[in-house]
């Protein structure tokens, strides 16, 4: 499946710009990050639907829908999660 644009991703700027002062991380091209050298985190679109597909330790874990009309809950509970996958995968 094709990743997400990066135009698709704006209303989670904060985020990413978050994501990109992780130890370890490199953003090879906008929106996708690799840790350490290998792939840690994209995003995917299908219709209405956005999720991101984060490494959790060893392997990729759960998809992580996080809509592009996401509440500041929602967006907390996605970077929540994606700080749990960072340390699972760093460690």
């Amino acid at each position: 499946m094709a990743h997400a644009n990066y135009e698709d991703l704006a209303d989670l700027e904060p985020i990413l710009d978050l994501v990109r002062t992780w130890a370890g991380i490199q953003e090879r091209k906008p929106g996708t990050f690799y840790l350490r050298g290998r792939a840690f985190l994209h995003f995917h679109t299908k219709g209405e639907r956005r999720w991101a597909d984060a490494r959790t330790g060893a392997e990729w874990g759960p998809e992580l829908d996080i809509a592009p009309s996401a509440t500041a809950k929602e967006r907390k509970v996605f970077l929540k999660a994606l700080e749990a996958a960072y340390a699972a995968t760093l460690g």
